[in-house]
């Protein structure tokens, strides 16, 4: 049984992302650790969210392949996210993914008066974000907004605990930036793991 899902989101076969998500399953072969990889662009998932599956329209309708994915969540104790920040957001592929599976009476509910509850409690997310901006000047301006929503604003409002490890200055791509990569990759998977 996979006890963590490995959500990738870029068209990208070569790069930062890649690299990351390469690394990543690297280190889980190694330690054994059973894992699932949902690569959206791959499998060409269909990010639209369509007027049966809305649910504050009265719609209740989830996709076969959308429930699929519920259950897998269910049944991890880890998410692990790739993907880059585009236009100070996630790409829309992953947008439309949490969109469509992370509904709600699935993720979260409303009490009366609006209170929510957590229905995700008990799972950690691990979050590895690529950027173009260099880090110093994207925390000075955008104060990394994109990483937040995710981070708090989605995840944490179904209750799944949430770290974050963004890299800017993701332009141009070699074999030096690569080992630095893996090297933070390799820290931040063992924090995360407690290995």
């Amino acid at each position: 049984m996979a006890k963590t899902l490995i959500i990738y989101a870029h068209p990208r076969t070569r790069g930062y992302c890649s690299t990351i998500r390469d690394e990543v399953e690297r280190l889980m072969k190694e330690k054994g650790e059973g894992y699932e990889l949902i690569d959206l662009y791959a499998m060409k998932y269909d990010p639209l969210l369509h007027e049966k599956e809305h649910y504050t329209a009265g719609g209740r309708a989830i996709s076969p392949r959308n429930k699929a994915f519920q259950q897998k969540i269910k049944r991890a104790e880890r998410l692990i996210f790739i993907y880059p920040i585009w236009w100070n957001s996630m790409p829309a592929i992953l947008k439309g993914w949490l969109d469509r599976v992370l509904t709600s009476h699935f993720a979260f509910r409303f009490l009366p008066y609006g209170i929510p509850v957590k229905l995700l409690k008990g799972r950690k997310a691990l979050l590895f974000i690529t950027g173009g901006t260099n880090r110093i000047l994207a925390w000075i301006f955008l104060r990394d907004r994109a990483a937040k929503i995710m981070a708090k604003d989605t995840l944490g409002f179904c209750g799944i605990k949430t770290s974050v490890c963004q890299f800017g200055s993701c332009t141009a791509f070699d074999g030096r930036k690569a080992a630095r990569l893996r090297k933070t990759v390799q820290r931040r998977m063992e924090r995360f793991y407690g290995w």
